[in-house]
């Protein structure tokens, strides 16, 4: 379910697909593209004739501009009788949203949607819901979050939507549609093609007076490069929440969220603990600055804006811009030496000390992790090759990538801590 300024919870990297020449010349969903478009339109959507799907200079499908478009231009205008949810259940009845798509489904050709989900390749996605809650990929996270909350969506919908009760195919193909797929407002066609990517997002959404959906450019576009939405606005949902609702790990920025036992204690024990000191909600020019406004969490955190820059304990005024807007390298490194000079050593050692001791107490190193994915990658491929498909080695590499991820923000948090000078007073943690 996509998380909009004006959205709920979240949306898939459905359309993004890594492929090679031959994915690229015989792809079904960019020949359907046409038949969707038209089907789009004829319904009274409308969609930038600038705008197609293809391949980016990465191989990675996903929506792409055919010229230069200007900021502000109007892009996708999804109208509410395009929007595929139960107009009658409240807002956030989710589990009446699903019926919904389930009920069109089951009509088949008669659905006004079936050109739709014809075009739909949400099955196609390897996300954590679907893995063996006893596989090996849930144990290849090493108990690294999301360890535990791997099966959280789909237990949600079998336990509130159908109460206990195992799901046949169609209810399974609504439930990953409405994962991968949905905003607040329902299933919304052609907006919910675009790939996530909070460090180059360049579109912004706008509702209309009637309950449609407006995607504008939010600045200009060239020719020939990827139009992106946000899955995790603002910070509210982490690099971890992302993979466990879509199934990859994002590219950067990346905010990297955990904790331990001993730290929600003392959060809990302790109002003057660090965590509870440094609030305030009013935004202005020291926004940036720990001592005087609210962190973003109470967990341990890192945002990764590349290896080798980070910024540790990032405060909501630093995380607010993901999803909302776009900054340069040199903005961030300016703004993040400003942060971590207003923040405490102790605080800094304290989570120094966590993520070495959660590192130390992993099964694998970073080094084992990259020497082992390729390994595996080249079974997957000899099994592919023999015509199988192993769904739960395509898992488990998912996980060991996703862990290897995790370990290099770890690391990279240890060295922030080791290496930059941050404020030293007399308070302790």
């Amino acid at each position: 379910m996509r998380l909009l300024t004006i959205l709920s919870i979240t949306a898939t990297c459905l359309i993004s697909h890594l492929a090679n020449a031959d994915d690229e010349s015989n792809d079904p969903l960019i020949s359907k593209f046409p038949s969707l478009l038209t089907w789009f339109t004829s319904h009274g959507g409308y969609v930038d004739p600038r705008i197609t799907i293809g391949y980016d200079e990465n191989h990675i499908r996903g929506m792409m501009t055919t010229k230069e478009i200007p900021a502000e231009t109007l892009l996708i205008h999804t109208p509410k009788t395009l929007v595929l949810s139960d107009d009658v259940a409240p807002a956030d009845d989710q589990c009446a949203d699903i019926e919904a798509v389930i009920h069109e489904l089951k009509v088949g050709t008669q659905s006004k949607w079936h050109t739709y989900f014809e075009f739909d390749d949400s099955t196609g996605s390897r996300v954590p819901s679907q893995w063996d809650p006893e596989g090996r990929a849930v144990k290849e996270l090493e108990g690294l979050p999301p360890y535990g909350e791997t099966h959280r969506h789909i237990n949600w919908y079998k336990g509130s939507c159908r109460g206990g009760k195992e799901l046949n195919e169609i209810e399974w193909k609504a439930f990953m549609m409405f994962l991968t797929r949905a905003a607040d407002l329902g299933l919304v066609p052609i907006y919910d093609l675009m790939n996530h990517h909070n460090g180059k997002i360049n579109t912004k959404l706008e509702r209309d007076s009637e309950g449609g959906l407006r995607v504008i450019a939010l600045t200009d576009i060239s020719a020939n490069s990827p139009i992106y939405n946000t899955y995790a606005r603002s910070g509210w949902e982490s690099t971890v929440d992302t993979f466990n609702t879509y199934g990859f790990v994002e590219d950067y920025p990346q905010l990297w969220v955990w904790t331990d036992d001993k730290l929600v204690q003392m959060t809990q024990d302790n109002k003057e603990h660090a965590f509870q000191r440094y609030r305030n909600d009013v935004h202005d020019e020291g926004a940036y600055d720990r001592s005087h406004y609210v962190p973003n969490s109470h967990h341990y955190e890192i945002l990764v804006l590349s290896p080798t820059v980070g910024a540790l304990y990032p405060t909501q005024g630093l995380v607010e811009i993901l999803g909302n807007g776009q900054r340069s390298m040199e903005e961030w490194q300016i703004l993040i030496k400003a942060h971590h000079d207003s923040i405490r050593a102790s605080h800094v050692r304290a989570l120094h000390h966590s993520a070495q001791a959660l590192l130390e107490s992993l099964a694998t190193t970073i080094e084992q992790d990259e020497a082992i994915i390729p390994t595996e990658k080249a079974k997957l491929e000899k099994v592919a090759r023999k015509g199988r498909v192993d769904v739960g080695k395509q898992d488990a590499i998912q996980a060991i990538e996703f862990r290897l991820a995790f370990k290099q923000a770890l690391k990279l948090a240890q060295s922030i801590a080791e290496n930059v000078t941050f404020l030293e007073d007399s308070d302790e943690l």
